[in-house]
């Protein structure tokens, strides 16, 4: 994908759409639309809060009560954290859970994942809110969800982290001074939002990803989603069972259960399914790099073993290198002739 582009054209693999056009969120126009709402005078009649707790992959939504000054000021910081230079002018890439980047916001396409539609659609049902957190205490509740939403005007939602007195009262007392007198405060129930934009949704189709993966993940299940979708791949696939032995897929599958980056490799390389049969019917050539020690790959698949036209591991530790051993990753460059290792499939 180009940096400065509008859109991007799906190329197969984990969550992306072959040859279909992703239009890039405009982060300006969402922030200038904000801007414009919040300048009407019914806006907080659109604006609600929640409090996020997340307990065995189950998401319980809170929602909070609040007056119009508290929206105000909601919208005030939100406004003012998209104003960044940080936030704004940061390059978009489309969500790629095999890559981990760094300084770059990444957009994930809501219509690509049944699980991130499911939350979602939990976000918009009224009749799963919850209105009391009495039985909660300040360590359950970790994430906030704003939502400012509107039929045919605006449809935001922010996630951010919610940090309550319980964290900040670890390092300062918190109180107030007036007229030369200074009195700290002893109740317990003070919190704070994080201004800092985690995850921004646009109109329910489109999240944007600000260095928050780990949050992305916990909230939408992606987790469990990859290791549910690569189990289903070493059961059924027929490139898999034909390339693997048996006892290595029983070994893959207990780490992909909880390793997301190996199951979302596996996923990547056997969605592409052109490349990976090609694989499967030439991966006698892996004994070329098995006879050369010094060769650039041979340490990446050290610890497998090629035989009778399979691949296999004795050793969960080296499930790994198995992956390895089948993701193409070596290429050459037309050109120059210099051998490579590709980006995301290793």
């Amino acid at each position: 994908a180009l940096a400065n582009a509008d859109e991007w054209t799906g190329e197969g693999g984990v969550g992306e759409r072959g040859g279909i056009k992703l239009t890039k969120i405009n982060i300006n126009d969402e922030k200038n639309r904000l801007v414009s709402f919040s300048e009407q005078p019914d806006f907080d009649e659109y604006v609600r809060i929640f409090l996020i707790k997340i307990k065995k992959n189950e998401i319980f939504l809170y929602k909070q009560d609040a007056d119009r000054k508290t929206k105000e000021n909601v919208l005030k910081a939100i406004i003012e954290s998209m104003k960044q230079s940080i936030f704004s002018n940061r390059e978009i890439k489309p969500y790629d859970p095999v890559i981990t980047y760094k300084n770059v916001h990444e957009q994930v396409e809501v219509s690509n994942y049944g699980n991130i539609q499911s939350v979602i659609s939990q976000f918009n049902d009224e009749q799963k809110h919850l209105l009391s957190t009495n039985c909660e205490t300040e360590k359950d509740l970790h994430n906030y969800l704003i939502e400012i939403k509107k039929d045919s005007v605006i449809n935001l939602k922010f996630i951010g982290s919610f940090v309550n007195a319980f964290q900040l009262e670890k390092k300062m007392l918190f109180g107030n001074f007036t007229d030369s007198k200074i009195k700290f405060r002893e109740q317990n129930n003070l919190f704070g939002l994080n201004k800092k934009i985690d995850l921004m949704i646009v109109n329910d189709e489109k999240i944007l990803i600000n260095q928050a993966e780990s949050k992305f993940d916990s909230i939408f299940g992606m987790k469990q989603k990859f290791a549910e979708q690569a189990t289903e791949i070493l059961n059924t696939d027929a490139n898999i069972k034909t390339i693997f032995e048996q006892a290595s897929i029983d070994l893959l599958k207990t780490k992909v259960i909880n390793g997301k980056r190996l199951a979302t490799r596996l996923i990547k390389i056997v969605s592409d399914t052109n490349r990976f049969t090609e694989t499967v019917k030439h991966i006698d050539k892996i004994q070329t790099i098995k006879n050369k020690p010094n060769h650039k790959f041979y340490k990446e698949i050290e610890g497998v073993t090629f035989s009778n036209g399979k691949l296999s591991i004795t050793d969960k530790k080296n499930c790994v290198q198995l992956v390895n051993a089948i993701s193409d990753a070596l290429v050459t460059a037309y050109i120059s002739g210099v051998e490579t290792v590709e980006e995301g499939r290793i």
